[in-house]
């Protein structure tokens, strides 16, 4: 509960208030700087155990270290600087220097009139298959590669590849969407995530495992931004709290891809075909998501 109220919904609608004239970069930053943390965490764990022997005291660090960014939050957060937070009526939105292949609605879409929208869904069911891919992914990497051959070390190597190109994905996502139609880079990331899974599929070799990282990572990372992004130009920002929200409890159907994948792998002795399916998965959602244009009201 305390992530994902503190997470992307209250981040996101933040800085799309404060940094409206680059929020694409900002949101991008932010994002990263997130990735970089998990990429960061396990080493923290290692270094505050290994010196005190103790798990408590790693637990406590963590506490406290919440406790001061609670302080810091309460301190410098203000409220939205826009001052219509009850305005009923649609408000123009501050113009980002885009250029005129990027579209942004000029107006406040309503929650329910969002969702009465195909686009939504598209955007909802892109994040999801990602998501799905990527817990599948993060579940059984280790396992699959070990029936491949591959040693725990170079596995351990690969997924910390993937992860830092995941988290740095999401800063160059962010730069490229006031240049690029964040559509399109969604479309590049579900590429990406599609090679990432073949690659996966027969990755017995450091070339595959080079692949996977790079594809796999890019693919989630981007994603990740582009489908917040597109949440903001397509419907804008008063409601995005709630559509961002929704679309956050929408995709936990992606929780169900770890089990399909070992009861596939139970019936098939392997998990090459699990990700060879993601991918032709991957392959419908690229269509839908190109064929996509702007919600009109």
């Amino acid at each position: 509960m305390g992530f994902e109220l503190r997470a992307t919904v209250p981040g996101i609608f933040l800085i799309s208030d404060w940094l409206s004239d680059r929020r694409s970069f900002a949101i991008g930053l932010y994002m990263t700087l997130g990735g970089l943390g998990a990429v960061a965490g396990p080493p923290a764990v290692t270094l505050i155990v290994s010196h005190t022997d103790s798990w408590r005291l790693h637990w406590w660090s963590m506490t406290a270290a919440i406790l001061a960014l609670t302080l810091l939050a309460g301190a410098f957060i203000t409220k939205r600087n826009t001052g219509n937070d009850g305005a009923d009526a649609a408000a123009p939105l501050q113009d980002e220097k885009t250029s005129d292949k990027v579209f942004r609605t000029k107006t406040d879409w309503r929650y329910r009139d969002a969702l009465r929208t195909p686009q939504y869904y598209v955007i909802v069911a892109a994040l999801t298959l990602t998501l799905l891919c990527t817990l599948t992914m993060n579940s059984w990497a280790f396992t699959h590669l070990g029936m491949l051959g591959i040693s725990a070390a170079l596995a351990t190597l690969a997924l910390s590849a993937d992860g830092a190109v995941n988290a740095l994905s999401r800063a160059l996502g962010g730069m490229l969407a006031t240049r690029i139609d964040p559509k399109w880079l969604l479309v590049a990331a579900l590429v990406g995530e599609l090679i990432g899974m073949l690659a996966l599929s027969v990755a017995d070799n450091p070339v595959a495992l080079v692949i996977f990282a790079v594809g796999e990572g890019f693919g989630f990372g981007v994603c990740f931004l582009a489908t917040a992004v597109l949440l903001l130009n397509y419907f804008g920002e008063k409601n995005n709290p709630e559509l961002l929200g929704t679309m956050n409890f929408l995709t936990t159907a992606a929780m169900v891809g770890p089990v399909l994948a070992g009861y596939i792998a139970g019936r098939t002795g392997g998990f090459s075909v699990v990700f060879q399916l993601n991918a032709a998965l991957l392959l419908i959602m690229i269509v839908f998501v190109a064929a996509m244009k702007p919600p009109k009201k």
